[in-house]
C-alpha cells in the first residue's frame, strides 16, 4: 500500500502543477484582453466624453510639466538661482507643449525688449498660462510666486533654481521684507519680475480686482510697469464645463507705464489705471476669439 500511495501522491502533485500552470495562463490571457479592451475604450472615451478629455489632457499636462522639471534640475543646478536658467526652461516648454496645439499670437513683443529692469504684470486664468509665459519670456526675467509652490516637488525645486521670488502671503511682515529685498535686487542684478496682480487664477472670463503689491514694488524701485494681456481661454478651455480643446490666444504687450516721481500715495490710482487699460484690452482681444471662426 505504501508505494501505491506514494505514486498517487506524485500524480496528484503533477496534476496540481498542471492546473496551476493552466490557471496562470488563463489569468495572463484575461490580463492581456483587459489591457486591449482598455486601449480600445480610451480613444472612444477621449472622442466622445468632454469630461474624460479634460481630465486626460490635464493629467498629461501635469505629467509633462513635472517631467520637464525633473529632467532639467541637474542642468539648472550648474547655475543655481540664475534667472538665465529660464531661457532653458522656455525652450523646452515651447517645444514639448506643441502637442496641446495652443497657439499664442503675440502683439507688440518688441515692448518687452529692454536692458533695464521693469515689473511685468499679466492676467492669470489657468495653469495653462505657463505656455504663454514661456512664449513671451523676456531676457533676465524672474517670477513672483506664492511660497507654497516651493514645496511642489521637482517643479518647486526647478523654480527655485531659476531664481523665482517666493513670497509668504500668510505672513504680511515677511512678505514686506521680501518685497523690500526684491526692489533692491531688481536694480543690482538688473532683472525683470513677472507678477500676477490678481493674486490667484480667475476662471470667470474677466479680471479680478488687482492687489497693490506689484505696483508698490514698481514705485519703490522707480521702474516701469509693462502690462501683458492674454485673451480669454473660454473658447477652448473652461474648468466648470470640463472643456479643454485646441485653440489660439492673443497676448498683447501694452506700452510701459512709468512710475518715475510717483510715491506710495499714487499706488491706488496707478493700480486702477493699469487694470482699466488691461481689462479694456482683454475685452477687445477676447471677443474675436469667441465669435464663430474667430480662432481659426
Amino acid at each position: 500500500m505504501g508505494p501505491w500511495r506514494g505514486e498517487r501522491s506524485s500524480r496528484n502533485g503533477v496534476n496540481d502543477r498542471k492546473f496551476g500552470t493552466k490557471m496562470a495562463v488563463v489569468e495572463l490571457e484575461v490580463l492581456h484582453y483587459g489591457i486591449i479592451a482598455i486601449l480600445l475604450i480610451l480613444p472612444v472615451l477621449y472622442e466622445t466624453s468632454a469630461t474624460f478629455k479634460y481630465f486626460a489632457k490635464f493629467i498629461l499636462y501635469d505629467i509633462i510639466v513635472m517631467a520637464i522639471a525633473v529632467f532639467l534640475m541637474p542642468v539648472l543646478a550648474f547655475r543655481p538661482r540664475d534667472v538665465n536658467n529660464y531661457r532653458i526652461v522656455s525652450w523646452v516648454v515651447k517645444n514639448t507643449m506643441k502637442i496641446f496645439a495652443i497657439k499664442i499670437d503675440i502683439k507688440h513683443k518688441e515692448r518687452l525688449v529692454s536692458d533695464q529692469p521693469y515689473i511685468l504684470v499679466s492676467n492669470h486664468q489657468s495653469s495653462l498660462d505657463f505656455i504663454g509665459m514661456m512664449e513671451l519670456l523676456p531676457d533676465r526675467c524672474a517670477f513672483l510666486a506664492k511660497r507654497e509652490l516651493l514645496w511642489a516637488g521637482p517643479f518647486g525645486i526647478s523654480s527655485w533654481l531659476c531664481g523665482t521670488v517666493f513670497i509668504d502671503r500668510l505672513n504680511p511682515e515677511k512678505a514686506r521684507d521680501t518685497m523690500d529685498q526684491t526692489a533692491e535686487i531688481l536694480h543690482t542684478k538688473n532683472i525683470k519680475l513677472w507678477i500676477f496682480p490678481e493674486g490667484t487664477r480667475n476662471h470667470n472670463g474677466s479680471m479680478l480686482p488687482f492687489k497693490k503689491g506689484a505696483f508698490y514694488l514698481a514705485v519703490q524701485a522707480q521702474i516701469p510697469i509693462v502690462p501683458v494681456v492674454f485673451s480669454s481661454f473660454s473658447h477652448f478651455y473652461n474648468k466648470k464645463e470640463r472643456k479643454f480643446e485646441t485653440g489660439r490666444v492673443t497676448a498683447t504687450v501694452l506700452p510701459p507705464v512709468s512710475t518715475e516721481g510717483l510715491t506710495k500715495d499714487d499706488v491706488g490710482d496707478l493700480t486702477e489705471q493699469v487694470r482699466k487699460t488691461m481689462l479694456q484690452t482683454f475685452n477687445e482681444t477676447s471677443l474675436p476669439r469667441m465669435e464663430p471662426n474667430g480662432y481659426s
